[in-house]
């Protein structure tokens, strides 16, 4: 193996409790979340009643955007997650650019809160959206701070549950689709092919929660087998989900009626009171909980990393001496979280934000993983997803090819304000990195291992 990429040698802290069921019930809530229950309705608007393809395309797309995860999940474990692979793929350099723009990038967590206040609203109308979302973002916050077993109990509850709402909006939904106009235009393809493609572009980031398992997985049991897994089971069995549900979403009411509303419209004609309630509850606030809860989780994980290499001063990397949580960051990620919740923003706005700079940062990365077998050349011989040469290399240049496409198809939807604001987060990124490596303050530690 290349002398450049050292084996981590000390005690991370971090305790090792999270098994293959742990792992799936992450990686399941991770994708079920906001995304669907509020990004539907606006997939809709873009695509009419062929949502469901863009859904299936989405999913195609969010297996290629979890290429990179898989293949390194199976070679080594990478304890500081995407922080590690990118200091190791991309170089030490940048990883301060890295770091501010995946803050950036994760600001998302705050669209989580104000999707769950949404739905919360109709069992309490009086309740600002506002309060609600800053009450549950602190909720779960604070529950994070106790520990990872709290957090995986909670996780795996609040998945079944919602997984069995999910299943009742299908179920009861489907016979009220009005099938004899539902592949007919108007409304099956109202902006043509390209607005199916623009649809799976922009509802890709409903489906591709599943690789913050990669996150986890210095407290991963195996995580070289485990979080491949997760990954790619969990983001299959939510594709037929997603879809069976798009069609529930876009087949019982006239378009104007559910485009860029969310389930709740059309949970109302489907269930009587008893079953709206339990939907409501089990199915749209469990899976927007699931997801912040994983969400919270997982911002901290790389950051605890940058820290103890010297990208943010030492202390924020120290781990809670009883509970082994990073109970600074959470609390700097909390701030985040409720900023936008404060300045009023709305979730489409917090979409776009996050959108550009997470796809710009992974076609970086894609490419950086051509020189994965040969930085590891023994661990990628013994992964289960070993392949030749020219087939690894096509499939790398693919995954870099989608993200490429992703970024082109939100540019072309997204508002100008957004895309002004990412660049320049993305050039102030880069500056810090700079100044910050040449400050001679960075040291970085290995942060990967064999088993």
């Amino acid at each position: 193996m290349s002398n450049q990429v050292q084996k981590a040698t000390s005690d991370d802290g971090f305790q090792r409790t999270l098994g293959r069921k742990d792992l799936l019930g992450i990686a399941i809530g991770g994708i079920i979340g906001a995304g669907v229950m509020t990004l539907t309705g606006i997939g809709i608007g873009r695509t009419g009643r062929s949502v469901f393809i863009s859904y299936l395309l989405a999913t195609f797309f969010a297996l290629f955007f979890a290429v990179p995860s898989i293949i390194s999940s199976s070679v080594a474990r990478f304890k500081g997650g995407s922080y590690t692979l990118w200091s190791i793929l991309v170089g030490p350099r940048w990883n301060g650019a890295w770091v501010i723009a995946f803050i950036l990038g994760e600001m998302g967590v705050s669209m989580y809160a104000m999707s769950f206040a949404e739905y919360f609203q109709v069992l309490a109308p009086n309740i600002p959206k506002q309060v609600i979302a800053i009450v549950i973002a602190t909720l779960f916050f604070g529950l994070n701070y106790f520990g990872i077993n709290i957090f995986s109990k909670i996780e795996n509850i609040l998945t079944v549950t919602l997984l069995l709402g999910i299943v009742l909006y299908i179920v009861c939904g489907l016979p009220h689709v009005k099938w004899d106009t539902y592949f007919t235009n108007p409304g099956f393809t109202t902006n043509g092919i390209s607005g199916i493609f623009a649809g799976a572009a922009f509802l890709n980031y409903a489906v591709i929660g599943a690789t913050w398992c990669m996150d986890f997985s210095a407290e991963a049991k195996n995580a070289k087998k485990d979080i491949p897994f997760a990954i790619i089971v969990s983001t299959v069995i939510v594709a037929v989900m997603f879809s069976l549900l798009s069609i529930v979403t876009s087949g019982v009411l006239p378009l104007e009626k559910v485009i860029n509303k969310p389930l709740t419209v059309v949970g109302e004609v489907i269930f009587n009171k008893p079953l709206f309630y339990i939907f409501l509850i089990a199915g749209a606030l469990g899976a927007t909980a699931t997801t912040l809860n994983v969400c919270v989780a997982a911002l901290c994980r790389p950051l605890v990393w940058a820290s103890r290499d010297g990208w943010f001063p030492a202390k924020m990397g120290e781990l809670h001496p009883k509970y082994h949580t990073p109970h600074r960051w959470l609390m700097v990620w909390y701030v985040i979280c409720i900023l936008p919740i404060a300045l009023n923003f709305s979730v489409s706005q917090v979409a776009d934000l996050v959108m550009f700079i997470m796809y710009t940062r992974s076609i970086i990365y894609a490419f950086s993983f051509l020189r994965l077998p040969k930085l590891f050349p023994e661990q990628w011989k013994k992964s289960i997803f070993y392949m030749p040469g020219w087939a690894y290399t096509l499939l790398i240049l693919s995954t870099a090819g989608v993200a490429t496409y992703q970024v082109i198809a939100n540019l072309i939807n997204a508002d100008i304000k957004m895309i002004i604001i990412n660049l320049a987060v993305m050039a102030l990124a880069l500056i810090y990195s700079e100044i910050r490596w040449r400050s001679g303050k960075v040291h970085m530690e290995p942060a990967w291992e064999e088993n």
